[in-house]
């Protein structure tokens, strides 16, 4: 998508709705809808961290990557909600991973929070066994399974 299509563009209100959240949390994500896929990421609105629905793979790994090198600069360990998640690739999942061994490493003992997890990604991560990469917890899930 080129830097003139407003094609996929959020409408004004919901700019402004974020630009108020972004306000009061100090982070300064970026909606990112693309044309091919569905990819929404937001702040979170109870915490640190980014709130991201739709789909996860090698067309939106920048926009990911991008949303969290911003939320790592903070240098506090944050949250990732994925209960909008509709798929994830394994680069996409080694990116999530990836940021929390960064923000463990250097001593900073920070932890990178993903909750919501579904299945199938609670399943990836263990078989992967990236479930055990320090600076990472999943967090509990509120329905048995």
């Amino acid at each position: 998508m080129n830097a003139t299509d407003t094609t996929n563009a959020p409408a004004p209100e919901i700019t402004a709705v974020i630009a108020a959240m972004t306000e009061s949390s100090g982070i300064a994500p970026t909606p990112i809808t693309d044309a091919g896929q569905f990819l929404r990421i937001v702040p979170l609105a109870d915490r640190a961290g980014l709130r991201i629905a739709g789909e996860l793979d090698h067309s939106t790994l920048p926009d990911l990557a991008r949303a969290l090198a911003s939320m790592a600069r903070g240098g506090a360990g944050f949250c990732i909600d994925l209960s909008g998640l509709a798929f994830i690739d394994t680069g996409c999942l080694r990116a999530l991973v990836g940021a929390a061994a960064a923000l463990h490493d250097g001593g900073r003992d920070q932890v990178l929070t993903l909750r919501s997890v579904p299945p199938q990604v609670r399943r990836l991560l263990k078989l992967t066994g990236w479930r055990q990469t320090p600076g990472l917890h999943l967090q509990a899930s509120a329905r048995p399974g």
